[in-house]
């Protein structure tokens, strides 16, 4: 195969409501996406919805990243095999910088799509042999003020959710309050995490941690700021719950990082901000060999491609803590995709295993959300 036409797509699809944490707050999303056709017409997509807090990427970068320098290189390259492109996307990791991550995860899926289609492989098949059939989702309670999240708790519980991941990190009081009611509603069987957001000093996060104990919190997520390795080593060698790493870890470079220094019992691997299904993959078993655990994470208003692409990761990952994601049509007026990969009640889906992402985009759906678009040929 040869790639011919590369399309970088700026897209906005409104939420039904708006989701909040102590970061940010948004009623939409703002992704780009790209598509590859080849000499054979096999089409691929990719997506990214980049995090100016986590990779310092804004969709504007992300378009000028991709138009700049990393689509470049494919345009007019031959592939002989699905190998050939998974070996080209190692080559160009090579160096990637930080604030690159996301734009190479939405040139990268892209690729694997188109090069899956081709030749009839799976993008899957980079994580591995297939160890579920069905993959179960954690529910998220976003900061909305304890009316709404416990309104929200009580439609998780009666959606079948096992899991739920509470965002904190406002007032310490209020925090209690909603875990404790959370807890109470969801009953002792849910598997109950919390997600601070970098809102915390580490002295601060283990005083809320100790107060917190009692109630079977499974995990912590990112309860300092991204960059505050050393209050992440003082924290993680003293909490009594495990810490997960999100806004910390991107790079190959930051897991060898937090994995030297101790600085976290856990990844929280989201696709979009690790730069893709490749990356993600060497991220998952650096973890794994340093003897830490893996979340799926999920970026705030993916489409059906990043949902497929998380899929393909938790039905390929052994040991796999929790699973986000797939909240397709819950949280956005209108998903692009052929198929619906909306969870259903019990927040289970099937693995997916088709050819390349193993979805399809339903180009009608998607032309009312596209705000820009830039073309580039091969020479």
């Amino acid at each position: 195969m040869r790639i011919t036409r590369l399309e970088i797509l700026e897209t906005k699809i409104p939420f039904r409501f708006t989701f909040r944490h102590s970061l940010a707050a948004r009623s939409e999303g703002h992704g780009i996406l790209v598509r590859v056709t080849d000499d054979g017409g096999n089409v691929g997509y990719g997506e990214c919805v980049p995090r100016s807090y986590v990779t310092g990427e804004t969709p504007d970068s992300v378009k000028q990243a991709i138009h700049g320098s990393l689509a470049l290189p494919w345009l007019g390259l031959e592939l002989a095999s699905f190998e050939d492109a998974v070996a080209h996307i190692e080559t160009g990791l090579v160096g990637l910088p930080r604030d690159q991550h996301a734009a190479h995860c939405a040139l990268e899926l892209a690729i694997l799509d188109a090069a899956g289609r081709a030749f009839g492989r799976s993008a899957g098949s980079v994580f591995g042999p297939r160890v579920r059939d069905e993959i179960a989702y954690s529910g998220v309670v976003s900061a909305d003020g304890a009316e709404t999240s416990l309104k929200i708790i009580e439609l998780i519980r009666d959606f079948g959710f096992g899991q739920v991941k509470v965002k904190v990190g406002a007032d310490d009081a209020e925090d209690e309050a909603l875990l404790r009611h959370a807890r109470d509603i969801l009953g002792p069987d849910c598997r109950l995490r919390i997600d601070a957001n970098c809102a915390w000093t580490w002295e601060q996060a283990l005083r809320r941690i100790e107060d917190f104990t009692d109630l079977g919190i499974e995990a912590v997520e990112q309860p300092l700021a991204g960059d505050d390795i050393e209050g992440l080593v003082q924290l993680t060698a003293r909490s009594p719950i495990p810490v997960i790493v999100d806004e910390s870890l991107a790079s190959l470079d930051d897991a060898r990082t937090l994995i030297e220094r101790r600085a976290c019992h856990h990844f929280n691997i989201r696709i979009s901000k690790c730069g893709g299904i490749v990356n993600s993959r060497r991220l998952r078993d650096a973890a794994h060999d340093a003897g830490l655990g893996c979340q799926l994470g999920a970026q705030v208003g993916e489409t059906v491609l990043l949902s497929a692409a998380g899929n393909l990761f938790a039905s390929r990952t052994e040991g796999l803590l929790f699973a986000e994601g797939s909240f397709g049509t819950i949280l956005l007026a209108t998903d692009i995709g052929k198929q619906d990969l909306t969870l259903r009640p019990r927040a289970c889906a099937r693995a997916l295993d088709g050819p390349g992402l193993g979805v399809d985009v339903d180009t009608e759906k998607l032309a009312p959300m596209v705000v820009s678009t830039l073309e580039m040929r091969e020479p």
